[in-house]
């Protein structure tokens, strides 16, 4: 990477709750769209708490190199991702990913070699409907060098993200994070999805809540199973911190999506649980639920 590197240009694929929440705080950047996506965006503009977000368009194919790449799409768009932001990277280009889930990086960092900076995004309660998203909590981007190392390039991306007005966090311990986040999203968007409540009704005593709790045990021994000291009360502590930060009326991105009949992160959730958890002989009664509770729901849609 040059000396002195800066990030001066942003490019940015994905506009759903994530693209907007962080792309419209960044100015200049290209949203990486084509054919009847950009269509869609140009005829519909997203909305954030009811301001109008415009974003200066760009077809894969045009596409020049930039300094950075926030990639926000579904988990289950990746792979066209992937496709679609190769002629933004350069041989400088740094690469975040803020998709839910641990496996992310991992494609896109076989696909880009040594462009990745690994990181997670955290602390956001935005709801979307159709292209109109309202949030109280704006989030923060965690992110770091898979190693823990603090290189000049991450500390540019702070810079920018600073800049931006984007909360921000230069982590030495980003697969922790990760794994936490992982935590978060087996148990809260799953019982979401899987029992069609809010922030407000996971956060009273109910089975839905038990079995949130549980799918989130079975992260924190798979993760310390995986060499990641997640503590034992990483839930408890995180749920009683975070539950009031969020409009309880809102629901968490897979309950969104299960609302919208939009196909969800299952796989990345409880489908990565159960895989990595069978590697070390560890239950996951929870997670299967969850598994085919999900599974079904989407079932029914096209049945």
């Amino acid at each position: 990477m040059a000396e002195g590197f800066a990030v001066r240009s942003s490019a940015l694929i994905g506009l759903g709750a994530l693209g907007i929440l962080f792309g419209r705080k960044m100015p200049g950047v290209q949203v990486i769209a084509g054919g009847e996506r950009a269509a869609r965006y140009a005829a519909h503009p997203a909305t954030c708490n009811g301001e109008v977000c415009r974003f200066d368009l760009c077809e894969p194919a045009d596409g020049r190199p930039v300094d950075l790449i926030l990639v926000a799409v579904k988990a289950t768009a990746l792979d066209d991702a992937i496709r679609d932001i190769a002629a933004f990277v350069g041989p400088d280009t740094v690469i975040l990913s803020v998709l839910n889930g641990i496996t992310s990086e991992e494609r896109l960092d076989a696909a880009y070699p040594g462009h990745l900076l690994w990181s997670v995004a955290i602390g956001m309660d935005a709801n979307r409907a159709g292209r109109d998203l309202v949030f109280k909590a704006p989030g923060c981007i965690q992110f770091g060098e898979r190693d823990g190392a603090v290189t000049p390039r991450a500390e540019a991306v702070a810079r920018y993200l600073t800049a931006c007005g984007i909360a921000n966090e230069l982590c030495t311990d980003i697969l922790c994070r990760q794994w936490h986040k992982l935590m978060i999203n087996v148990g809260l968007n799953q019982a979401s999805a899987a029992f069609g409540l809010t922030y407000g009704g996971l956060s009273v005593p109910s089975p839905a809540r038990d079995a949130m709790l549980a799918a989130m045990q079975e992260v924190i021994r798979l993760a310390n199973a995986e060499g990641v000291p997640l503590p034992p009360d990483d839930d408890v502590t995180w749920l009683a911190a975070a539950m009031p930060t969020f409009k309880p009326e809102n629901k968490p991105s897979m309950g969104q999506d299960v609302d919208a009949r939009r196909p969800t992160e299952v796989e990345e959730f409880s489908g990565v649980v159960r895989r990595l958890s069978a590697k070390h002989g560890l239950p996951t009664p929870a997670n299967d639920f969850f598994y085919q509770r999900i599974r079904a729901i989407e079932a029914g849609w096209t049945a």
